[in-house]
C-alpha cells in the first residue's frame, strides 16, 4: 500500500498504509524480539548515513542564530523517512518481501496512473486553457500535477518501476506474466514521454539503452555495439524533434541563474553553511536584490506563473534546484559528504548480479538530484524506501548468518 501511494502524495490511503505498516512492524519487532538479532554488517553503513542525514538539520539548528522557522520544521518532517528506514534497517524486516512483488505493485500503479491521467484529459474540461497549440502536453502535465503529483515525482517513480519490471522479466518465465509486465513497462514509459519533464525522458533513455546493452553483451558483442550506435542516433534525433529537449531550449534555463546565485552564497560560508532557518529567510530576501536571480529566475518564472505567485516568497519556489547545493547551503560541506556517502554506500550493497539494476536506479536519483533538492520534488520517502527494498530483498551471507 505504501509503495503504491508514494506518487499520489499524502492522502487517506497513504495515511492508512503508514498506520497499518507501523502497527504491524512494531508487533513484529516485539513478538519476535528482533532486537536480539541485531548484528553489525557492512550494509548498516547505508542506514548510518540515512540517520545522519536526518539528524544534520536538527543538529545544525542548535548553532543557528535564527529561531526554528516553518521551513526548518517542514524540512525535518520531509526527511523523517530517513529516520524510520534507518531504524528499520538495524532492526530487520520479515523475509517475505521480494523485489519482483514490488515491481508488480509499481507497474500496476503505473497502469492506474496512466488510466487516471487519460480519463482526466479526455472526460473532463478542467484546465482547458492549458491545452495550447504549441504545447499540447501542457494540460496533460497540469492535470496530473493537480490530481496526482509533479512530473518530477512521478517520472522518478515510473523510471524505477520500469527498472524493476526488467528485473521481474528475468525472474518470471511464463509468457502471460511477461506479457503483463511488458504492458506495465509500456504504460510507465508512455506517462514519462507524455510529460514535459526533460530529466525523466533522459533517464528513461539511459535505462533503456543500458538494459539493452546489458542483455545484448551476454549474447553478441557486435549486436551490442550496433545497438549502442542506434541509441546514440535516436538520442540525437530526440534532441531535434522534441521542443523541450532541443539545445536552444536548454540555453538560458532559469536554473542557471539559481545555481549561480546559490554557488555565490556557498562561497561566503562553504564550511558551516547558513543553517536551515537562516537560509530560509536569507536565500529568499536576497534573491530579489541579486540581479542574476531577479532577471534570470524571478521575473521569467515566479512572476509569470500564477501558481508560483500564489505561494509567495518562500523556499518552496525559490529553492536551489539541486540537492547538493541545498545541503551545502543549509549545513555546510558535511551535507555534500553525507549525500555522496548515501550514493556510495547504496552502490556497494551486496546484490550480486543485480547491480546493474541498482546502479541504474541510483543514476536516476542522482540525475534528479542535480535539478531538485531532497524534500521538494525529490522525495526522501521514495529514496529511503527503495534503498530499503534493495537491501532487504537481497540478503547477503552476513545477514543470512545473523538470521540463523
Amino acid at each position: 500500500m505504501l509503495i503504491s501511494a508514494i506518487p499520489y502524495g499524502w492522502s487517506w490511503y497513504q495515511n492508512l498504509s503508514c498506520f497499518v505498516l507501523g502497527i504491524g512492524y512494531l508487533a513484529y519487532i516485539l513478538v519476535y524480539k528482533k532486537w536480539r538479532d541485531v548484528q553489525w554488517d557492512r550494509t548498516k553503513w547505508m542506514y548510518v548515513v540515512m540517520l545522519a542525514i536526518w539528524a544534520m538539520y536538527p543538529l545544525r539548528q542548535l548553532f543557528d542564530t535564527t529561531p526554528p522557522t516553518d521551513f526548518f520544521w517542514q524540512q525535518v518532517h520531509r526527511h523523517e523517512w530517513f529516520l524510520y528506514i534507518g531504524i528499520a534497517g538495524f532492526l530487520g524486516f520479515p523475509d517475505k518481501l521480494q523485489l519482483k512483488h514490488v515491481a508488480y505493485v509499481m507497474l500496476l500503479t503505473s497502469v492506474f496512473m496512466l488510466a487516471h491521467c487519460i480519463g482526466l484529459y479526455v472526460f473532463t474540461d478542467e484546465l482547458i486553457g492549458y491545452d495550447e497549440m504549441h504545447m499540447p502536453l501542457k494540460r496533460f502535465d497540469e492535470l496530473r500535477l493537480l490530481h496526482i503529483h509533479s512530473h518530477m515525482v512521478m517520472n522518478l517513480y515510473l523510471n524505477t518501476a520500469v527498472l524493476f519490471g526488467f528485473y521481474a522479466l528475468r525472474q518470471d518465465k511464463e509468457w502471460w506474466k511477461r506479457a503483463l509486465l511488458g504492458f506495465g513497462i509500456v504504460c510507465a514509459l508512455a506517462i514519462i514521454w507524455l510529460s514535459i519533464g526533460r530529466i525523466g525522458k533522459v533517464t528513461s533513455m539511459f535505462i533503456l539503452a543500458a538494459y539493452l546493452l546489458y542483455r545484448l553483451l551476454r549474447v553478441n558483442r557486435w549486436a551490442a555495439i550496433g545497438s549502442a550506435v542506434t541509441c546514440i542516433v535516436i538520442g540525437i534525433v530526440c534532441m531535434f524533434l522534441i521542443p523541450e529537449m532541443r539545445v536552444k531550449s536548454l540555453q538560458g534555463d532559469p536554473r542557471e541563474a539559481v545555481w549561480n546565485y546559490s554557488w555565490r552564497m556557498i562561497k561566503e560560508k562553504p564550511i558551516t553553511g547558513y543553517g536551515v532557518s537562516t537560509l530560509g529567510v536569507k536565500y529568499v530576501e536576497e534573491a530579489y536584490q541579486d540581479s542574476v536571480m531577479l532577471h534570470g529566475y524571478i521575473e521569467p518564472i515566479i512572476n509569470t506563473y500564477p501558481v508560483f505567485s500564489e505561494q509567495g516568497k518562500t523556499m518552496n519556489t525559490h529553492h536551489p534546484h539541486n540537492a547538493f547545493l541545498m545541503y551545502w547551503l543549509a549545513v555546510g560541506i558535511i551535507g555534500v559528504i553525507l549525500l555522496l556517502a548515501l550514493f556510495g554506500t547504496a552502490a556497494c550493497l551486496p546484490v550480486g548480479q543485480d547491480k546493474v539494476y541498482l546502479w541504474l536506479m541510483l543514476l536516476a536519483i542522482f540525475l534528479q538530484s542535480l535539478t531538485e533538492p531532497i524534500g521538494f520534488h525529490l522525495l526522501a520517502q521514495f529514496i529511503a524506501v527503495m534503498l530499503f527494498v534493495w537491501e532487504r530483498t537481497h540478503p547477503h551471507a552476513e545477514y543470512q548468518k545473523a538470521c540463523r
